[in-house]
């Protein structure tokens, strides 16, 4: 009995290196400086990335793209990416049409889910009479997308493993969308970094 993923996943192969015959063994050499952490919510997260197959780079994914404290794998994830793979550049990105989101701003009953987007509900009713004044739903939900971006930055800032690495100039950090409608990144312009100041020689 054939399995469909093996199955597919052997077509895919044999598309990709007929093509390519090395594509394999040059990415297995990649030497990636780049962490993405993104949302577990977007279905065409292989195509958010996409842009970077050739460089590479780490992706951690959870509901809502969250930088928590509490979520030790994800501590995890940046401790080992920053010491051991030693990245330079972390990257938060959202996207549009986010579910998790959506059930923030429909209030839906108590669940494992809706509790773990706590911390974004809390964004949410501190800004309510702002998104009320925003008529379509559909808006409110794009513009959530983007706040709550700009707060896992800021997240990550205040973040204990990062905070000195920051103030070096040996990290950056980048806030992203993407849009599933056009396949495009945008900045928001919640990017940080800290070059480190160069020391001038005295006559």
């Amino acid at each position: 009995m054939n399995d469909p993923i093996i199955s597919r996943n052997l077509n895919w192969v044999v598309h990709r290196t007929h093509d390519d015959p090395e594509i394999f063994r040059r990415r297995a050499s990649i030497e990636t400086k780049r962490l993405w952490i993104g949302c577990s919510d977007n279905a065409s997260a292989t195509l958010e990335t996409g842009a970077f197959e050739e460089d590479g780079c780490l992706v951690y994914r959870n509901l809502g793209n969250q930088v928590s404290p509490h979520d030790f794998g994800l501590m995890a994830t940046i401790e080992y990416a920053l010491h051991i793979v030693k990245i330079n550049e972390i990257v938060v990105c959202g996207h549009y049409r986010c579910a998790c989101l959506k059930s923030v701003i429909q209030n839906e009953p108590p669940s494992l889910s809706n509790c773990w987007s706590g911390p974004i509900r809390v964004i949410f009713d501190e800004r309510r009479r702002q998104f009320e004044e925003i008529v379509s739903e559909d808006a409110q939900i794009q513009s959530l997308c983007e706040l709550n971006v700009r707060m896992q930055i800021r997240n990550l800032q205040e973040n204990v493993l990062i905070r000195p690495l920051l103030a070096t100039g040996r990290i950056r950090l980048q806030g992203l969308i993407w849009s599933p409608r056009d396949g495009l990144l945008r900045d928001l312009g919640a990017g940080v970094s800290k070059p480190k100041k160069s020391s001038k020689k005295r006559d």
